[in-house]
């Protein structure tokens, strides 16, 4: 096996109760702005693997407390979609090289069953909608329960912006809104334990119950991350199938088994997609879960999404024990994993499989799983080094990148968690981890220790060195705080540049998007969602790549309130720069169909092809439409 080197990312948050109606006082301050240098670190010996992990150091003058109330506010249900309305920024202008449409997913309903059908529609709730904490039995006790909404943000080159946000009508999504309660409550000892990172935000470790298959435990609510890829749209969950969104209306064609790839329908798929830019790839992994050993599928798919020909696109391995694993990162020959080892309980995974009473981890050294992908020269080889534990619990982590280089592979970042048992929340900071497969062990050292979230890389770096990270950070330094402003890593001089907004204004995930024709890794630009919870609004900031410390340079408001999300993507112009009037006539489109009532059965969704969906039907009937 060839040697590398990886870098790896990884997050977790504070605990969250529901939220209730209430009153609020705010106290605003001034946009902030920190330039840093990165502690040094060691210098990098010749190894196969590196890996980077994130944790918590204040490298500024202490901020603005954040204002909590404000924040809590991003924990409520959204009431009412936007179909497709057309927006201008209210400050700055947009880049005129600036095309193409930004994805975001995430939990949007936390009291369930409380979208009301359309007027028009024959199938009515037994019970109506209710404001959050009116009814304490249809509230979610996590927000990684509530369901999944989309954010598409297409951007024009003309200086404006076609919006639509819509909820995934997944198959519980439907049957909650048709009887107007919650129905699945698989989850519910388990995010009422005080188990730290098991209910950890924004996203637990705890993400789905133990009963594999289809069944009324296992709530697939789709809210964890957009991916789109070979012109088609995905909104993906852990632990249950990905689910097919037209690109343009975000209506939803239903399960998708990735054009007959997955075979068995009750497949669980990870909440994780993997680009290989290189070769313009997709990569995607399930878990077959048991309690004695588990199965990895890894599948990959060519540009056209279509299993690639080499050993039929996938490659099954064995994995030790329950391997509960939510996040991979691709380099151009491998698949890397990292899986925490868990005792199981063996009388609770008989009787009820909750995770919180089945599950607890172990306390010492995690498992790195290195897999040759189905187009290597070695398909489903696997090597496992063992990360020695130091204090640091890399039980949930988020990989951002990996890739080879002359001496082996690099992933990065890694985040790393740190739990803290008093106040159920964790924090992060980034570290880079070498893997050395001749010598068989991992080495580790911290690069910054930030509290820091949803770290990305420009994307056609993905799978191959890259210089910039950007990350959503917290406002006090190493404390634990929920992400609000946006950082940008230089990896080559070792320096940092990051921006935050008013005390209560909160950023997610920042996502790189190119502009046309830009050449160099950061001539891009960073979107990102940001929730005002004083006014309890939303807007999409656009800040410069190459300057984060300028602040935004152009802010386009929603009109609504987006609630704290999860995982984004950014579709370039070449393929996403529809006009106002074709995203227009789309919406209409799957409005009138949503009226008429055939959004309200369970639908399945392939790419061969069976059914006609909009792309098919505009496509031999659009003159008609």
């Amino acid at each position: 096996m060839k040697l590398f080197r990886a870098t790896v990312f990884l997050l977790s948050s504070s605990a969250w109760a529901p939220p209730t109606p209430h009153a609020f006082g705010f106290q605003p301050s001034s946009p902030r702005i920190h330039h840093a240098t990165l502690p040094k670190t060691t210098q990098e010996p010749h190894c196969a693997v590196q890996l980077h992990a994130v944790t918590s150091e204040q490298t500024a003058s202490t901020t603005t407390m954040p204002d909590m109330q404000a924040y809590a506010n991003g924990y409520k249900t959204v009431f009412n979609e936007i179909s497709c309305k057309l927006c201008t920024p209210v400050q700055g202008e947009l880049p005129k090289d600036l095309v193409g449409t930004y994805y975001r997913c995430g939990p949007a309903m936390f009291s369930a069953g409380s979208l009301p059908p359309p007027k028009t529609s024959l199938v009515k709730p037994k019970q109506p909608p209710v404001p959050d904490g009116v009814d304490p039995t249809r509230m979610v006790l996590h927000p990684f329960e509530g369901d999944g909404a989309v954010l598409a943000v297409t951007f024009h080159a003309n200086g404006k912006a076609t919006v639509r946000f819509k909820y995934v009508r997944t198959n519980a999504f439907t049957n909650e809104r048709k009887k107007g309660k919650k129905l699945y409550t698989g989850m519910e000892s388990t995010r009422s334990m005080d188990n730290g990172i098991g209910n950890d935000l924004t996203l637990p470790f705890f993400r789905h119950h133990l009963l594999p298959g289809l069944n009324k435990l296992r709530k697939n609510t789709s809210n964890t991350r957009t991916v789109y890829f070979g012109k088609k749209l995905l909104s993906l969950w852990s632990g249950g199938l990905p689910y097919k969104l037209d690109s343009l209306a975000l209506s939803t064609d239903g399960r998708s088994q990735l054009g007959g790839a997955i075979k068995r329908e009750d497949s669980a798929l990870g909440g994780k997609a993997a680009i290989d830019a290189a070769r313009n790839r997709i990569l995607f992994y399930g878990i077959d879960e048991d309690s004695g050993s588990s199965q990895l599928n890894l599948y990959e798919f060519n540009a056209k999404f279509q299993p690639i020909k080499e050993n039929d696109g996938v490659v099954q391995v064995k994995l030790p024990g329950l391997a509960m694993v939510h996040d991979f990162a691709v380099t151009e020959n491998y698949g890397i994993f990292v899986q925490p080892l868990v005792k199981v309980n063996g009388m609770q995974y008989m009787l009820s499989k909750e995770p919180g009473k089945t599950v607890a981890l172990e306390e010492h050294e995690k498992l790195v799983h290195v897999v040759s992908r189905a187009s290597s020269n070695n398909p489903g080889e696997i090597q496992s080094f063992q990360i020695p534990f130091d204090g640091f619990n890399e039980a949930n982590l988020q990989l951002i990148n990996a890739y080879e280089d002359r001496d082996g592979i690099i992933i990065w970042p890694w985040a790393t968690s740190l739990e803290n048992y008093k106040t159920m929340s964790t924090k992060k900071s980034l570290w880079r981890y070498q893997v050395h497969p001749r010598n068989g062990f991992i080495s580790k050292d911290c690069i910054a220790n930030e509290q820091i979230y949803f770290g990305v890389i420009n994307s056609q770096k993905s799978g191959a060195m890259h210089r910039y990270i950007y990350a959503a950070i917290g406002a006090t330094g190493e404390d634990v705080a929920p992400p609000q402003g946006i950082v940008k890593y230089d990896c080559k001089s070792n320096t940092q540049e990051s921006w935050f907004p008013e005390s209560y204004e909160f950023c997610g995930e920042p996502m790189y998007a190119s502009g046309i024709g830009d050449t160099s890794e950061d001539a891009g630009y960073i979107l990102s969602v940001l929730f005002n919870g004083k006014e309890e609004e939303s807007e999409v900031v656009v800040l410069r790549a190459d300057n984060i410390s300028q602040g935004p340079i152009a802010r386009i408001p929603l009109g609504m309130a987006v609630p704290h999300g999860n995982h984004g993507c950014f579709a370039s112009g070449e393929e996403a720069n529809w006009t106002y009037e074709e995203i227009e006539r789309r919406a209409k489109l799957a409005d009138k169909m949503e009226s008429r009532g055939s959004m309200w059965n369970e639908v399945k969704s392939d790419f061969s092809g069976l059914g006609l969906r909009f792309d098919d039907m505009e496509e031999y009937f659009g003159d008609l439409m």
